[in-house]
């Protein structure tokens, strides 16, 4: 390693920082809304580090895995990762040292499952072919979101993914405005060193264009009527519940 690099890992893990999450479930367009952030001057991160959040040890790993990756200063940024599975957490503890911006992002269920299913038969993941299993999974993730919301002091941003879609300007517009950034989000985004590749957010070639643009939908997929019921449950009933505080 370089003189250069080590000196700015050591000032990256000594400086001021902020922290932002985006707490949410698989396919929900948290890839492409993290790329949009990440490219923000004032942001670092644009992935899923695949880190649970426990206490201050985890917070340096955040800062040492961000600044490997994108060899950047983080002084008075705020870091970014994506949290889409129970597996990881963020502690309480953490809530309340790192006192973290928390965004929410909630995808309907009929398009989000039939989505899990589609990348399932792609990446060869079985339980994802499953649309019992793809929405036991989102239902049990919407709860975990809701029991999430009930610990966060201050607020928090809420987003359906729909109006991210739909509403882009007025979204975006938002999100500049509550984090206090220096320049306002574009729809257009940055590619990064990790983009696209598994393990670290969408696979597919979608995220690779450098905009936010509206993907396919999924009807050749079907999905049991009672499956999808048990879905739209958990959706408005976690909905109703986010949308109680949220800023």
């Amino acid at each position: 390693m370089k003189i250069s690099q080590i000196c700015l890992n050591l000032q990256n893990i000594t400086c001021r920082t902020k922290y932002l999450f985006i707490l949410s479930h698989m396919r929900s367009r948290s890839s492409v809304l993290a790329h949009i952030l990440g490219s923000s001057p004032d942001i670092c991160g644009y992935s899923e580090l695949g880190l649970s959040y426990r206490g201050c040890m985890s917070l340096m790993k955040m800062r040492y895995k961000l600044s490997k990756d994108l060899e950047c200063k983080l002084n008075h940024k705020y870091l970014l990762d994506k949290i889409l599975h129970d597996r990881l957490i963020v502690s309480d503890k953490v809530l309340k040292i790192a006192k973290p911006k928390i965004i929410f992002l909630l995808r309907e269920p009929e398009n989000t499952i039939k989505s899990i299913i589609n990348m399932g038969y792609i990446e060869n993941i079985e339980w994802c072919r499953d649309p019992v299993k793809a929405t036991d999974y989102y239902c049990s993730r919407l709860s975990r979101l809701e029991e999430y919301a009930k610990k966060i002091k201050g607020g928090y941003f809420f987003i359906d993914s729909n109006d991210l879609m739909d509403k882009t300007e007025s979204i975006l517009d938002g999100l500049t405005k509550w984090l206090n950034l220096h320049k306002p989000l574009d729809k257009r985004y940055s590619v990064f060193r990790y983009t696209g590749k598994p393990g670290h957010g969408d696979p597919s070639d979608n995220i690779k264009s450098g905009i936010l643009t509206k993907t396919k939908d999924y009807p050749d997929i079907l999905i049991p009527v009672e499956v999808l019921t048990k879905g739209d449950s958990s959706y408005k009933k976690c909905k109703d519940s986010l949308l109680r505080g949220a800023v």
